[in-house]
């Protein structure tokens, strides 16, 4: 059984342990410590735009030579599962779909699971759309880049007779004003509900970090002084759902893995995980003063996923 893990070396004034820096003894401890793996992949696995990261599948092969239960959990919506199943492949790590935790699919399993029958406004991606139609959802279809360019106009884009029955945020390439009025109309409706997506402020892109669907959220959350049910990373209720659906009994029993401060660290820190941050993706070494602070500092930090191999040395 794992042992206290507040003895293990300290190795910034943040108290996040480094794994290259830990002595044999507390590796062994600390791999002794978790039964499930929930990890990122944007950033930990590969990068964004490009190939798998060095190391990842050797890492991942070695936690279930452990006999580590690994589960994959992204934000990125703006890619379908199957094309996501594709990226496990090349990136040489095998994976079944349940071991995906996608935002459309987990919206999908739990609009299922309360038995939702009715219209659908969604704001997001044509993959993640294609995901709930797929799953039998029906949608608000709606014409993509049209900007209402007169009153007449922005009233017959705002208010209409569809029954909608649930508003869905999620990242929006083609998100306008005139979107968000809707929504929030809708969302008078005390019926109708409010579910949102991957919620992260910041998501990477191209080198540097833009707006993400939270503050789009936010804005909807404080128009109509509702809550949204948010599915996607840093969601409590995502939170909630992981903990059931892998029996979690003990959540210090599951280690979660990701290169974000703001969405991956804080979601585990929410769920009450142990939390390992990577310096692949979103956040680099020279950001960790910056950006550290009570809610949002690791336990663990390691250089890439490939120091976990270490841990058996």
């Amino acid at each position: 059984m794992a042992e206290a893990l507040e003895n293990f070396t300290e190795c910034n004034p943040s108290g996040s342990k480094y794994i290259k820096n830990l002595t044999s003894r507390e590796k062994l401890r600390f791999l002794d410590s978790f039964d499930v793996v929930f990890c990122d992949c944007d950033g930990v696995i590969w990068q964004t735009l490009r190939d798998a990261i060095p190391g990842a599948a050797e890492a991942i092969n070695f936690l279930r030579a452990q006999n580590k239960k690994v589960i994959f959990v992204t934000n990125n919506s703006i890619t379908s599962t199957s094309e996501q199943l594709k990226k496990f492949e090349r990136s040489k790590i095998t994976i079944d779909k349940h071991e995906l935790v996608h935002p459309a699919e987990t919206i999908c399993n739990y609009l299922k699971s309360i038995k939702f029958e009715g219209l659908i406004f969604c704001l997001a991606t044509r993959p993640f759309k294609n995901i709930l139609r797929e799953a039998g959802f029906q949608l608000v279809e709606q014409e993509e880049r049209i900007i209402p360019e007169s009153v007449n106009d922005l009233r017959e884009a705002i208010y209409c007779n569809d029954p909608v029955k649930a508003v869905i945020i999620d990242v929006d390439f083609n998100l306008t004003a005139a979107k968000l009025m809707r929504a929030h109309v809708h969302l008078k409706n005390p019926d109708c509900l409010f579910i949102g997506g991957a919620a992260d402020v910041l998501i990477p892109f191209g080198g540097m970090d833009v707006i993400g669907s939270g503050p789009f959220i936010s804005v909807v959350e404080e128009s109509t002084k509702r809550k949204a049910t948010i599915l996607g990373k840093p969601g409590l209720q995502l939170c909630e759902l992981l903990k059931r659906n892998y029996s979690l009994q003990d959540a210090k029993r599951a280690l979660f893995i990701g290169d974000s401060l703001t969405s991956d660290i804080k979601f585990g820190k929410m769920c009450g995980f142990q939390t390992l941050l990577v310096l692949t993706g979103g956040t680099k070494s020279a950001d960790l003063n910056e950006y550290l602070s009570l809610n949002e500092t690791p336990d663990f930090i390691a250089n890439t996923l490939a120091d976990l191999c270490e841990l058996k040395s």
